[in-house]
């Protein structure tokens, strides 16, 4: 908590220095990589796992911190108007815990309702399920300063465009991933976690589908409610989709088990999405149901089903995982992407023309 504080991040968030960024962490990440094996030996070792837990995570920021002063003049400062503040910050925080309290009130319930073989067989789930949603969604937290700045100035006009054009990249990239996580499910299971946890691939597969409305949903909020200072609606949005998220765990996790939290976690995505989009409808209306959107999104889901296609032949093919693996991969990546240009995708016919 206290390098988080000190790592101010959000100065090269807000500058789009996504260089420094991106280069320092890896370099931390690396060394903290280097010092689990020499380090962590054993489970008596958890202590040493521990602080190269922060030390990968933080550590990074002391160096934030140096840097920053190169950028803005940094002070401890007791002229602060709290009033303007603290009751966005407060709103914020508060929509931030209700979205940690549905995500995790699925482990607590199945664990209460069920048994710790359940929340094990859930865990890989979720933790594939944050692994893919974060890896596809990073590429949008770029957009939020940009989209912020510019709704800030009133440059509306500017705003849509921007926000058309991360609409696009957004399910560009979110819906064929998706199609491979739930062809591949039982693979990556299998490479992740091993046999053992097999029984977690339906799972996967449902809670998959949430990889996508999450990531508009972030959209939405980020790029729309927040800039345009309705954080009161996206508290509420997330508040009803906790509410429902407990409700649905209560009334599935006794007969479906994981593969009810896993169905509870989708349909609280879709409302999340759904919700906020509602509240921000009068300025994006106009841009999510533009001819450019529909089309790319035509374009998207008829390339994604090559994508499956591609995977499921791979799957009967090879033998080996590794190999049905990266076959999968490599061979749904050149389909969909011929299956772009064939359909004249916007994105990808502008990046070839360049």
């Amino acid at each position: 908590m206290f390098f988080t504080t000190v790592g101010i991040e959000w100065i090269y968030i807000i500058n789009e220095d996504y260089s420094y960024i991106t280069a320092r962490s890896i370099i931390f990440k690396i060394i903290s990589i280097v010092m689990l094996f020499l380090l962590v030996k054993s489970r008596n070792d958890y202590l040493w796992y521990a602080g190269i837990t922060v030390f990968s995570s933080v550590g990074s920021n002391v160096l934030n911190y140096i840097n920053a002063n190169k950028i803005c003049d940094i002070r401890l400062t007791t002229n602060i108007n709290w009033k303007k503040h603290l009751k966005p910050i407060f709103i914020i925080f508060a929509s931030t815990l209700a979205v940690n309290i549905y995500l995790s009130s699925d482990t607590t319930i199945l664990g209460i309702m069920k048994s710790d073989y359940d929340v094990g067989i859930y865990s890989i789930t979720v933790k594939i399920y944050n692994i893919v949603a974060t890896l596809l969604g990073s590429v949008m937290t770029v957009t939020v300063p940009r989209l912020s700045m510019l709704m800030g100035q009133g440059k509306m006009k500017e705003y849509k465009e921007t926000f058309i054009r991360v609409i696009n990249v957004l399910a560009l990239l979110v819906i064929p991933g998706t199609i491979g996580l739930m062809m591949l499910s039982q693979e990556i299971v299998l490479l992740i976690a091993g046999p053992k946890y097999l029984e977690s691939t339906n799972a996967l597969r449902i809670i998959g589908l949430a990889v996508i409305f999450s990531n508009f949903s972030f959209v939405f909020y980020n790029c729309v409610l927040i800039p345009a200072k309705r954080e009161k609606q996206g508290l509420f949005n997330t508040i009803a989709a906790a509410i429902v998220n407990v409700l649905l765990n209560i009334c599935l996790i006794p007969m479906f088990a994981y593969d009810g939290t896993s169905f509870s976690t989708v349909v609280a995505e879709i409302m999340t999405t759904v919700m906020n989009f509602w509240a921000g409808k009068d300025i994006i209306k106009s841009t999510v149901f533009s001819k450019r959107v529909i089309h790319n999104l035509f374009t998207v889901l008829i390339a994604s089903i090559f994508v499956a296609i591609s995977c499921w032949i791979c799957k009967l093919i090879f033998a080996s995982l590794l190999l049905r693996i990266g076959a999968s991969v490599i061979s749904s990546g050149i389909v969909y992407f011929v299956a772009l240009v064939l359909l004249k995708n916007e994105l990808v016919v502008s990046k070839l023309k360049r």
